[in-house]
């Protein structure tokens, strides 16, 4: 099963931090590669099982279901239901630290999937990794203003 990782600091408090990525609907305000987001049903967003609709900014759509949201530990997790790639069992979790005594947070993101097609793995690690580094300069960019 391949898996990505990315961990780096954002300038920003942990709790800030947080009050965003825990908008699991609300992602098409700081991801590039997003251009609407919403979830579905008119269920409340950030309650899990809720499942948010993605329409990416070259017109693809991808539905993804919030597993689990921990506001103690400051963590979510969640999968892919629907997407045109040839991903099955995609899972992602993000994880923030908080850095003591400063502005800072330590933000982790990892994705975990197996592939429908052999010998694509580093393909769609490169591809998912640019997507979770454009989520995580678009996040900062948001924190910033």
């Amino acid at each position: 099963m391949p898996m990505v990782d990315f961990s780096a600091v954002l300038n920003s408090d942990a709790q800030r931090v947080w009050s965003v990525v825990k908008q699991f609907g609300e992602i098409h305000k700081w991801h590039p590669s997003i251009a609407e987001s919403s979830i579905e049903g008119g269920g409340p967003d950030g309650s899990v099982a809720c499942v948010r609709k993605l329409t990416l900014t070259d017109g693809a759509v991808v539905r993804e279901r919030l597993l689990s949201v921990d506001d103690r530990a400051l963590t979510l997790s969640y999968c892919i239901e629907e997407a045109p790639l040839p991903l099955d069992n995609y899972v992602a979790t993000v994880r923030l630290v908080a850095i003591t005594g400063q502005e800072q947070t330590l933000v982790t993101w990892s994705a975990c999937f197996d592939l429908q097609e052999p010998n694509t793995a580093e393909h769609y690690q490169a591809l998912i990794r640019s997507l979770i580094v454009d989520g995580h300069k678009g996040l900062q960019s948001l924190l910033t203003q």
